[in-house]
């Protein structure tokens, strides 16, 4: 399908991704949202570990030889209520934070061959899912009205994600935050110092290795989700991330240690001078008087001055540590696009829902 000289090609297979990678980076460079979770060493490196069970649905869009689009998608088999759908839905779901459509220039011509596409297609899909892009993104919008113009509904389900702007320098930043956020932080410090010598180590590019992270794997099995790391594909999908994204330096590590033993990590990645602070975990045998989890947040800020980081992003997730540091907030969608004569879809991902909702509170007043 066809727009001026703008051409569609789906990528399904593995080579084929491979190969996109220079042409990936250059669009992505360019693109209106950055993210590290839509690079291609992220998304490359999932499909390798976890997509065996699902279909690839790259919808490219190319201009002459450049590439100047990309939907990054997979199709799977939802099952629901017993009932089976065949589900577009962003690459990466549900391990990712963060998602775009990359346009270069956000080029509506662009959009539109890509949503003719798509539509085009529709015999080979029940619903598109699209998770986690910001709730005012551009060039989701266009592609939400070319849906919405084909038919079909748009289902929205929003999230805030916290982040710190980081401008100035630490002591001017440290400065306004509450005083008893400041105590507590000062109470930690105290704490831990008085067990001995506390020391951040932070890894990244080469440093950041397998060698390292194997010591964030066995101190996580006395954190509070030893679970995590147990699975084979997560070591298997973290060892291909630290791989591929060395060149780089795409890969942050923090460590805490306290005279030598290490008592919490931090980890994310960092795109465009922003670190995207994904996972974090602390030893629960370690003496509960001492704050690991909030000293090592303490040290990784701070340190993230330090590196020139523009941008502190904690991702998805409420948890109230986060609203301490006084963040602000992106609100984010993850919307499912279905086609409005598909009853049995909408009853079962929209209606059903509402009715569950409005039971739940005649229940409660009842």
């Amino acid at each position: 399908m066809a727009t001026t000289n703008i051409h569609i090609r789906r990528i399904s297979e593995r080579e084929e991704f491979r190969k996109l990678k220079d042409s990936w980076d250059a669009l992505l460079a360019q693109n209106h949202r950055q993210s590290s979770f839509i690079t291609w060493e992220w998304l490359f490196s999932w499909w390798e570990i976890y997509g065996q069970k699902d279909q690839l649905w790259l919808v490219t869009a190319w201009q002459d030889e450049e590439l100047v689009g990309i939907i990054p998608l997979a199709r799977n088999k939802e099952r629901i209520k017993g009932i089976n759908f065949r589900t577009l839905e962003s690459l990466g779901s549900p391990q990712r934070d963060v998602s775009a459509i990359l346009v270069k220039n956000m080029d509506e011509k662009i959009i539109t061959a890509m949503a003719e596409y798509l539509l085009a297609q529709k015999k080979q899909w029940d619903t598109v899912v699209l998770a986690y892009y910001t709730q005012n993104d551009p060039v989701l919008n266009a592609l939400r009205l070319a849906f919405q113009k084909a038919g079909y509904e748009g289902v929205d389900k929003f999230s805030e994600q916290f982040y710190l702007p980081l401008a100035g320098d630490w002591p001017s930043f440290h400065a306004t935050l509450s005083r008893n956020f400041r105590k507590n932080l000062r109470r930690a410090t105290s704490s831990a110092k008085k067990k001995g010598i506390v020391s951040l180590k932070h890894y990244k590019g080469k440093a950041a290795n397998w060698p390292i992270f194997e010591k964030i794997v066995a101190l996580n099995q006395y954190g509070n989700f030893p679970i995590i790391y147990n699975s084979q594909k997560e070591q298997e999908f973290h060892k291909k991330l630290l791989e591929v994204m060395q060149e780089k330096a795409i890969f942050d590590i923090f460590l805490l240690y306290i005279d030598d033993k290490l008592v919490a990590y931090e980890y994310g990645f960092t795109y465009g001078q922003r670190y995207e602070s994904w996972r974090a975990g602390y030893d629960t045998r370690y003496d509960p008087k001492v704050s690991s989890g909030k000293l090592l947040a303490q040290l990784s800020i701070e340190k993230s001055f330090e590196l020139g980081y523009q941008e502190v992003d904690f991702l998805r997730g409420d948890e109230p540590y986060k609203l301490g540091w006084r963040p602000s907030a992106r609100k984010y969608t993850k919307i499912r696009f279905i086609k409005k004569n598909n009853y049995l879809a909408l009853f079962i991902f929209i209606y059903l829902a509402k009715i569950k909702s409005w039971l739940k509170k005649y229940l409660h007043k009842a």
